[in-house]
Parts: structure tokens; C-alpha cells; sequence
């Protein structure tokens, strides 16, 4: 039968899918967008695998809150060029970062994800996946203004290609090792 039976194999074979799209988008992707849908993909991805796997909630919580600021960032960019340029409102991207950590926080609550009693889902007395997901928030806005600031240490230019994106799952990363040692 193989390396890949039952549901690992099943989880081994979708994280596979998810990592061959995202090198077939990345090798497609345009490099002047500073924010793109290859971010939330790659986000997303995260997401999915990690929750297949198994890994803690508060792990997965990193990459949902990486996903909830890749997605609010993507849809400004998107709706300001529908814009030509300009923005809806002031502070448009803390609001959709605002907006879609609340609704996301909502849908995981409603789904009965979030918010469980049961103290093997908690991580110092507060729900694992909120905490997860919070930091994830948290380090993913501090990874895109850690990447600006190198782009205007560097007079405009990146130290390499899709910096924002190796920068921002490079923080993911380390936070999520973070929670998977001190949930181990």
C-alpha cells in the first residue's frame, strides 16, 4: 500500500498539494506586488497542514493569525487599486487587520473551535487558539514592518526575492516553535 495509508497519508498527500501550488504560484507570481495572494496562500497552507497533522492549537493559532493580517493586507491592496490609488478610509489596513481578526475569531467561536473549558485546550488559563492566534497577528504585522524598514534601510530594495514573504513564515516559524516547546 505505500508510505501514505489512512489519514496521515491523506494529510501527507494534501500538505504535498498545498506545498506544490504554492512553488507553481510562487514561480508565477509577479515581483512587484508587495502583498499578494502568495502570502495568504502560503499562510493558509500553514494553516491546513498543521491542522491535519495534529499540531497543538496554539501552533495553529500562529498560522491563522499570520493568515488573518496576510488576508486583511491582500484585500486593502486589492481594493485600493480598484480605487486607482487611493484609499477608502484612513487607517484602512488596521481596520480590515481589526475586522478580519474579529470575524475570524467569531467563525472559530461559532464553530465551536474556540472557547472550549476543557484545560488540556488552554495555555496559562486562556483558550490555546486565541493565544496562538493573537501572537501569530502580532508577529505578522511586526514581520511586514520589519521587512519595510529593511527595504528603506536598503534604499528600496529587498535583501532578496519575496523577502516579505521568507520574513513573515520565518516569524511564524520561530513563534510556533515557541508554543510547540512550551505546550510539549
Amino acid at each position: 500500500m505505500g508510505p501514505f495509508r489512512g489519514a496521515r497519508g491523506v494529510a501527507l498527500k494534501f500538505a504535498a498539494g498545498v506545498a506544490a501550488s504554492a512553488a507553481s504560484a510562487l514561480a508565477m507570481a509577479k515581483p512587484v506586488m508587495a502583498h499578494c495572494p502568495l502570502c495568504a496562500a502560503a499562510t493558509a497552507g500553514g494553516v491546513a497542514a498543521t491542522r491535519f497533522l495534529g499540531v497543538d492549537d496554539a501552533v495553529t493559532g500562529t498560522f491563522i493569525g499570520g493568515f488573518v493580517v496576510s488576508t486583511a493586507l491582500w484585500f486593502g491592496t486589492w481594493l485600493k487599486k480598484k480605487r486607482s490609488g487611493r484609499e477608502l478610509m484612513p487607517y484602512q489596513s488596521t481596520i480590515f487587520i481589526i475586522a478580519s481578526l474579529g470575524l475570524t475569531l467569531l467563525t472559530l467561536y461559532l464553530a465551536k473551535l474556540l472557547g472550549s473549558p476543557d484545560p488540556a485546550y488552554h495555555l496559562f488559563g486562556v483558550d490555546k487558539l486565541l493565544v496562538g492566534t493573537l501572537a501569530g497577528t502580532a508577529v505578522t504585522v511586526g514581520a511586514f514592518a520589519l521587512h519595510k524598514w529593511i527595504r528603506k534601510v536598503r534604499g528600496g530594495k529587498s535583501l532578496m526575492p519575496f523577502q516579505g514573504i521568507i520574513v513573515t513564515l520565518l516569524c511564524l516559524a520561530a513563534t510556533g516553535a515557541v508554543f510547540y516547546f512550551v505546550t510539549k
